[in-house]
């Protein structure tokens, strides 16, 4: 709490005019508070990097609202929003590196599209200073109200990927099972309601009624926790008594020359062990979207684009097959194309196929780039993708229905459980981040999709070309992993769950009721005219 108290000492020292000491005080202090928002912004940014700093995060935050709580709006938004960009710059260094590997952007370019992005997401966070510094002006018990606004302002804010502060915690199992009924929101919102009781003890420390009411707020998180440390022990028992399905996934970056023998090898190396193999996003070639089976390689040649390594994708397949392609259904090399994963049965027929729903930013298509298509040659996009529509899962020949997502969807919460609603019993990931060299890239892209697991109570297998190929449990755990960047089969046991969660059924009804709060309170303000002088 050193932090919070050096926060409160200054803001006081800067409100307290008219004193005689007032000079004297307020420039030591004021030369310290770059320091404090620096400080501030990094305990944030900190537990995207290290999953056990998570207590940290809380400080962070819980300094955020002290200092914006005793400042006035514009210096409590301008400071948080500087907060922001310093967390936001620790949590997604590797962003400019990737950005400058993956697009016809110069290093300096991508540094500055780098800055753009970090800035903009900031506003995020200095809009939490600035309604802090409102709520306080009209009491401190009002700022309670930060917490559906802080999940409303993370539901809607306009962001390349799909980040909250719920994903910096999951280091702390307990608080994240409260997304199975209330989904990444309700993560947030037990945190920010943490930071504020923690905030308001520093702030009214004189005041018995304000410590009474953010003490039983705390005991009652408290008790939330341990309601999920029960559950996360209780869906441990269930996992090892549930049914299970045997699944290669196998990691080889598709880009390297002869991958797909590499694939072919490895996956024969746990032949008669596995019920499904799974290969990378982008392994196979582009398929007419008419072809049906690859059991004929002329059949193949006369439905696919050309060169196409994989025309005979597993000669000797031994079980049901999941890898990822493209299909057109036009003229050969016209596009547009599809991102698809291919289910083929142990005939070489092609028994299922899922379409790619979310494409990903940057990647597969630019924001904008109706109004200004030069964005797409300075992505480096060359290729027309069309979104699928159908959540349906694939059914494979022992049974098992297979949730499917390609990539950046694993970090969209809809698709996972618009899937599990459909009635899958395991969820798949086909990923190719070999474009990404940062391994930080993609833990973070894993981090980002763990939730998935809790909000649907559905293991999740990701197989990905440089990693992470991984299991993630129904509780959040990982429970299996391959090294990131090295060529490998992890052979997992995925238990199979067919009930569903409060989530699943009810999807973003937390954030819809937090967003509905905000609404309201922002028309009171608005009917009082809270926001004029003398008011």
């Amino acid at each position: 709490m050193l932090i919070i108290s050096l926060l409160t000492r200054m803001s006081e020292a800067t409100l307290a005019t008219g004193k005689a000491n007032t000079t004297t005080i307020v420039m030591p202090l004021s030369f310290l508070q770059p320091a404090i928002v620096i400080g501030a912004g990094v305990l944030i940014g900190i537990p995207w990097l290290f999953t056990w700093c998570y207590a940290f995060g809380l400080i962070g935050y819980s300094a955020l609202i002290v200092r914006a709580a005793v400042v006035r709006p514009r210096q409590a938004f301008l400071e948080s929003f500087a907060c922001g960009a310093i967390a936001l710059g620790i949590a997604f260094h590797w962003a400019a590196n990737s950005i400058f590997g993956t697009t016809n952007l110069s290093f300096t370019l991508s540094v500055f599209v780098f800055i753009g992005l970090i800035l903009w997401e900031a506003i995020a966070f200095g809009m939490l200073g600035l309604a802090a510094s409102f709520l306080a002006s009209r009491g401190r018990a009002w700022l309670w109200l930060l917490v559906p606004i802080w999940v409303t302002i993370e539901s809607h804010w306009p962001r390349i990927f799909s980040w909250a502060t719920a994903h910096a915690y999951i280091g702390f199992p307990p608080v994240l099972q409260l997304a199975e009924f209330a989904g990444t929101a309700g993560v947030t919102a037990c945190v920010v309601l943490a930071s504020v009781a923690l905030a308001r003890i520093w702030l009214d420390r004189r005041n018995p009624r304000a410590l009474i009411e953010s003490t039983v707020t705390l005991l009652a998180i408290a008790l939330v926790c341990g309601w999920g440390d029960y559950s996360y022990k209780h869906w441990g028992q269930r996992i090892a008594a549930a049914d299970t399905i045997q699944v290669a996934a196998i990691q080889v970056d598709p880009t390297f020359v002869e991958s797909l023998g590499q694939m072919q090898t490895l996956s024969d190396s746990v032949a008669n062990q596995a019920d499904l193999v799974l290969w990378p996003e982008s392994t196979l070639g582009n398929y007419h979207i008419s072809l049906d089976h690859f059991r004929d390689p002329e059949h193949t040649i006369a439905h696919s684009e050309m060169p196409n390594p994989a025309i005979a994708p597993y000669p000797t397949i031994y079980c049901d097959l999941l890898a990822g392609g493209k299909t057109y259904g036009g003229e050969r090399d016209l596009g547009p194309y599809k991102n698809t994963a291919f289910l083929v049965d142990k005939r070489s027929q092609i028994v299922g196929r899922y379409v790619k729903r979310s494409l990903m930013p940057i990647g597969e298509y630019v924001p904008g780039e109706n109004w200004f298509p030069q964005l797409r040659d300075w992505a480096a996009l060359n290729t027309e993708l069309i979104r699928g529509v159908s959540d349906s899962p694939l059914r494979l020949s022992s049974g098992p229905k297979v949730g499917m997502l390609v990539c950046y969807e694993d970090m969209v919460a809809a698709n996972a459980s618009s899937s599990v609603r459909e009635g899958a019993e395991f969820l798949v990931a086909l990923a190719n981040g070999s474009a990404f060299k940062d391994p930080d890239t993609l833990r973070q892209h894993l981090k980002l999709a763990q939730l998935r697991t809790i909000e649907n109570r559905r293991a999740l297998i990701r197989c990905a070309a440089t990693g992470v190929t991984c299991l993630v449990q129904p509780d959040g755990t990982i429970s299996e992993s391959l090294p990131i960047g090295e060529n490998g089969v992890l052979l997992a046991s995925v238990p199979l769950i067919q009930e569903q969660t409060f989530y699943t059924r009810y999807g973003e009804w937390f954030s819809a009721t937090a967003t509905a709060i905000t609404f309201v309170f922002l028309l009171t303000l608005a009917r009082r005219r809270w926001f004029e002088p003398g008011e």
